[in-house]
């Protein structure tokens, strides 16, 4: 096979490879957030769904934190508020794999992310409608 033609092929298939790959990130990015969004931006939702999906908002921040755009109060906030949460999950104390119950500093931060998530999906709307 002729080399330029082999590099050619190359190229165009990896290419499609990377563009594929990015199409496949925007889309969990936007699925997730959507699903966030409805989860803490919804006054209907139960604060006991909310305290379910902190891990979830919590991987999301950490994954797509480079990409939101927040205002530099709310985002030096958000990382404080996750770093904290992190430490403590680091902290658990694993009985058979599983977390044990408890832990006064463990429920206080978890209230912090939540009123953060709620924070975080207003100014996601807000932010949303102005554009």
């Amino acid at each position: 096979m002729n080399p330029l033609i082999f590099f050619s092929c190359l190229v165009v298939l990896t290419g499609c490879l990377l563009g594929g790959a990015n199409a496949e990130v925007d889309d969990d990015f936007t699925t997730e957030q959507q699903r966030l969004l409805q989860v803490y931006g919804d006054s209907s939702v139960d604060e006991a769904t909310r305290y379910r999906n902190v891990d979830d908002l919590a991987k999301f921040y950490e994954k797509y934190s480079s990409v939101l755009l927040l205002p530099n109060p709310l985002k030096e906030r958000a990382q404080d508020i996750f770093r904290r949460y992190k430490e403590e999950n680091s902290r658990d104390v694993q009985v058979d794999g599983v977390a044990a119950q408890g832990g006064f500093w463990k429920s206080l931060i978890k209230l912090l992310v939540v009123q953060l998530g709620v924070e975080l999906a207003s100014e996601g709307i807000k932010r949303a409608t102005e554009s």
